[in-house]
């Protein structure tokens, strides 16, 4: 489990590995130098955590996780989400199949809370759209199993990626022939809420890609589908809030790239 400041969440995240009905060997935090005492809560609390001297991103953390551990099939949950208690019993059996990499659920936020929480839910977390199982999916790592030896044969999670370093790998997976497979049967919770601002930014995570590349033509086609796709979709539902973060979004995306570089 990777933290970096969730001192508030991380605890039901660990709890709801706990009660797997399958059991885990092993549990271990992987604390990337918070600074809200969320490292000393889980060491109080018994938890092994496994703290970085500084700040190095998700794909360095999540690469020295793969290193630490000793099992074939890691279980991977953000410090922000809970798992179901039969999380892993309903996904191990994907790893029949010697080619499966990777398996993930499908996160939710069961109540949404404010514009921002149900444009989160809509947009991000594709509430209400129909979802059925895909193969040689892309990787996504909220919650999921991962095969260890997979991610290592192909070179680990690349440690100089600060975000999109899932996707990265799981590029490198499928073009080794591996699967990885999205099973919306099986859920994952979010655990937190966020404002505005800060699903802006899990949007601009999520869709930055790696170097976060931009252009003028880019960035038109992102205003064209936020407008007639998402700000469309939210005023059908009567969500005028959230259709003006629709509209923020592209923006917010292409200017925070081009100003990070």
């Amino acid at each position: 489990m990777p933290c970096f400041n969730n001192a508030a969440t991380v605890e039901c995240a660990l709890a709801s590995l706990r009660c797997q009905t399958f059991p885990i060997d092993e549990f271990f935090v992987l604390d990337d130098c918070s600074t809200d005492g969320g490292a000393d809560l889980l060491d109080a609390a018994g938890f092994r955590c496994l703290r970085q001297q500084s700040n190095k991103g998700r794909g360095a953390t999540r690469n020295r996780a793969m290193v630490e551990a000793n099992a074939e099939l890691v279980v991977s949950c953000d410090a922000t989400n809970r798992l179901p208690h039969d999380f892993i019993e309903n996904l191990l059996p994907w790893f029949d199949d010697p080619r499966v990499a990777a398996v993930y659920g499908w996160i939710q936020d069961p109540h949404p809370k404010g514009a921002s929480g149900r444009w989160r839910a809509r947009h991000l977390f594709k509430a209400g759209h129909p979802m059925g199982i895909r193969h040689n999916s892309p990787l996504i790592t909220y919650g999921t199993i991962i095969r260890r030896s997979a991610a290592l044969e192909v070179g680990n999670f690349n440690t100089a990626l600060r975000h999109t370093e899932d996707a990265e790998l799981g590029e490198r997976l499928l073009a080794a022939g591996f699967d990885i497979i999205f099973d919306p049967r099986v859920p994952v919770f979010c655990n937190v809420h966020n404002t505005m601002e800060e699903a802006l930014n899990r949007y601009w995570r999520w869709y930055a890609g790696v170097g976060e590349p931009t252009s003028w033509y880019g960035y038109m086609k992102d205003i064209v589908y936020s407008a007639k796709g998402m700000a469309v979709y939210d005023i059908s539902q009567k969500d005028l809030p959230a259709a003006l973060i629709s509209l923020l979004c592209a923006h917010y995306k292409f200017w925070k790239s081009t100003f990070n570089r």
